[in-house]
């Protein structure tokens, strides 16, 4: 009777190795095109943020004390106009990446979602102009800056975001 099982146990157990060993090959040749694309938006969207700025130059994170853990990048351009800081902050239904332009004064000139996964239709106000252009002008008080009814914990975490944006960009200036 235990013979019966050892055979298909086998062939599962085959197959379970040549589906992985193919999904792995396939992952080896697309996550470069697929990390490719993701940096080239993030270089679009860094160049719509700030289009005065001649370039962008990543700045070293390492050895920063107190750098909350929300931050992911942070660029200065090389023209000295402004800052990129990028934060990825838990929201309602998972990870939701900020990126933020500050100005060498810490006021933020603008702010956008890059990526999220809030629920359609609720949790998506943190990509609607209504929500994002109050930002602007802003500095590290956030006055007048709420919470959406409805949509309370994505708003909240887009505000943490942003929150932990400007404490980075203190951190950070020259």
């Amino acid at each position: 009777m235990k013979a019966t099982y050892v055979k298909p146990l086998l062939v599962l157990t085959v197959i379970c190795l040549v589906v992985s060993a193919a999904l792995a090959f396939m992952n080896s040749i697309t996550a470069p095109v697929i990390g490719s694309a993701a940096d080239e938006r993030t270089q679009e969207v860094m160049t719509a943020k700030i289009p005065d700025a001649a370039g962008f130059e990543p700045v070293n994170l390492d050895g920063i004390d107190g750098l909350p853990s929300s931050i992911v990048e942070i660029y200065r351009t090389t023209n000295s106009i402004g800052y990129i800081l990028i934060a990825a902050v838990n929201g309602f239904s998972g990870d939701i990446t900020v990126i933020c332009a500050v100005d060498p004064d810490g006021r933020i000139m603008s702010c956008s979602t890059l990526s999220h996964t809030e629920t359609r239709g609720i949790g998506t106000i943190i990509e609607q102009e209504s929500f994002l252009g109050p930002f602007a002008g802003l500095d590290n008080s956030l006055d007048g800056i709420d919470t959406v009814t409805g949509a309370t914990i994505s708003t909240r975490a887009f505000i943490h975001a942003i929150n932990d944006i400007l404490i980075a960009f203190e951190m950070v200036k020259d």
